[in-house]
């Protein structure tokens, strides 16, 4: 009778894998379970983003164009729209709306927040964001909040507010050229589902750590002991 063929560590592999099979079931269902029961336990969190643009009045700077005069920004320097630096409109609003006064007063404004509470820098850094795209003369602005709502409510007090802000202070501006006016590209979304906890991220990494762990448990007991016999 002929002697029976050598696996190959492929053959080997898959024999492994099928006597173990049970052992990956239980280690990937329970990673899976482990990430469902962390996930459900994070709060939920719905997000309302604006898009705001920051720059200099448009009849200003097609006269600088036409004139082939260089645009000032509102430190004195010339503007260059290539250049984070020089883009100082987006630079100087952006930590204002984010400001822990200012995220205060606007949740007061919302009906989020109530007359006599206010918000230190963690709260309002976890309720609202605001960042600078660098290369444009945009912001854009986040807002986190328990409900669609308030979230959409709290982001449209946020705009309200900083319009008026832009309003008041440049026009104090001493020369038209260095005005920022601040307008609205998108207003505030209004989120149709919660943005946080992310329910497909969790599980697929839950998933992939039961595969990976279980793919190493199977292979430390398919490797055969130091000396064993050959």
């Amino acid at each position: 009778m002929p002697s029976s063929r050598p696996l190959s560590p492929a053959e080997r592999c898959i024999n492994t894998v099928w006597a173990n099979r049970w052992t990956f079931v239980v280690l990937i269902a329970s990673s899976l379970a482990v990430a469902a029961a962390i996930t459900a336990l994070q709060p939920t969190l719905y997000r309302a983003q604006a898009l705001l643009s920051v720059r200099a009045p448009g009849d200003r700077v097609a006269e600088s164009v036409r004139a082939r005069r260089p645009v000032l920004g509102p430190d004195g320097h010339i503007y260059d729209e290539n250049d984070p630096d020089r883009q100082s409109g987006p630079g100087r609003y952006a930590p204002r709306l984010t400001a822990p006064g200012f995220v205060t007063a606007a949740a007061r404004d919302a009906g989020v927040l109530p007359n006599d509470a206010s918000l230190d820098d963690r709260q309002a850094a976890a309720w609202v964001s605001a960042e600078r795209i660098e290369g444009a003369d945009l912001i854009r602005l986040t807002v986190w909040q328990p409900t669609a709502d308030s979230a959409h409510k709290l982001a449209t007090a946020i705009v309200a507010r900083g319009l008026d802000v832009n309003r008041r202070e440049e026009a104090t501006m001493p020369t038209p050229e260095l005005q920022r006016i601040m307008t609205v590209v998108d207003a505030p979304t209004r989120p149709s589902a919660p943005a946080y906890p992310r329910w497909p991220v969790n599980l697929a990494v839950g998933l992939s750590f039961g595969v990976l762990a279980s793919s190493a448990i199977v292979a430390m007991r398919g490797t055969p002991p130091a000396g064993a016999a050959q």
